[in-house]
């Protein structure tokens, strides 16, 4: 489906967000349309109260940078109001059941709630006894707001997203596994290149080719051929104990300039950051003229907006 043919709605059918697998391409298409309007009001100075009179609970397993900032001052872009709530803060890390807590947030007047950290079965558990929407902010095995956010990067980048290849060098980890999902779902074409033993989950790759094709090798050459895009993540994820072994495995796919020479000449360069450099990708392409990891940063404010107003205003 090509997303520049499709006319949005600006409606999602799903309450929550929890994985990219739970999307129709066309909900997805929805969402990186809205993202496109938050931007184009952020930039002309023109914020809608969206929010307003609405409450969004930030719980958070672990630190972020990007994820809180981005849905802090998001929200209140909004016109809402945001309350954070670390984890180890929480009677959550003595032991409270989520059933529990899922319950007393709503009561309480929280309007949606963000998670950051939880694993998949937390993830449901949540979803399913939380009476407002659930957005999964990172969790082990998918990243889907990041994601989205990459593809309404590339869609404004190269103007489509229809036939372009993707190719993810490193780790398969939740962002390789969301990338997998969502470039398939946009008719995107995608190569992951990872060394044995670290490739994406068998399941998430035979999902994925539901939709489109994706090549898994351990060849670097072979992933970036033709690519329109490159992009790595760091080595080490953050949910991940430091590990020198996994790290030597791993260097052989740093991306580099002579890694970049392989792709288009026209390839652009992403990551999802924080960015190891020296580590998972060179110096000189990280901040060389292919790199718009910026801009992916940048459009995390206008995408968890979009996902915000879509889930807590749209009707169903």
């Amino acid at each position: 489906m090509d997303i520049n043919k499709y006319s949005p709605k600006f409606k999602l059918k799903n309450s929550d967000l929890l994985h990219l697998a739970d999307l129709s391409s066309e909900e997805i298409f929805e969402l990186l349309y809205a993202a496109k309007v938050m931007k184009k009001k952020y930039k002309v100075g023109e914020n809608v109260n969206f929010l307003r009179g609405k409450t969004v609970g930030l719980l958070f397993g672990n630190v972020s940078t990007r994820t809180r900032v981005s849905f802090e001052l998001g929200i209140r872009q909004l016109g809402g109001d945001y309350i954070f709530l670390p984890k180890d803060e929480t009677q959550l890390s003595r032991g409270e059941s989520i059933k529990d807590t899922a319950a007393m947030l709503g009561r309480f007047g929280l309007s949606a709630l963000v998670l950051r950290g939880f694993n998949d079965a937390e993830l449901e558990d949540f979803a399913s006894y939380s009476d407002i929407p659930v957005v999964n902010g990172i969790s082990d095995t998918s990243h889907p707001l990041q994601v989205l956010s990459d593809l309404f990067t590339v869609w404004e980048k190269k103007g489509r997203l229809q036939n372009l290849k993707l190719a993810y060098i490193g780790d398969g980890n939740n962002v390789a596994n969301s990338l997998i999902i969502g470039c398939s779902k946009c008719d995107m074409n995608i190569a992951i290149a990872s060394p044995s033993g670290y490739s994406p989950a068998r399941s998430i790759v035979e999902r994925g080719m539901q939709f489109g094709d994706i090549l898994i090798t351990d060849s670097v050459a072979e992933a970036v051929k033709d690519a329109d895009i490159v992009y790595t993540d760091v080595f080490i994820s953050m949910s991940d104990e430091d590990d020198e072994k996994k790290k030597v495995k791993l260097e052989k796919y740093r991306v580099t300039k002579e890694v970049m020479a392989l792709a288009k000449e026209d390839a652009l360069f992403m990551h999802c950051m924080p960015v190891r450099r020296g580590e998972e990708v060179s110096a000189d392409v990280a901040d060389g003229p292919q790199s718009i990891m910026y801009d992916q940063a940048e459009n995390r404010l206008h995408l968890n907006k979009a996902a915000l107003a879509l889930l807590m205003t749209g009707e169903r």
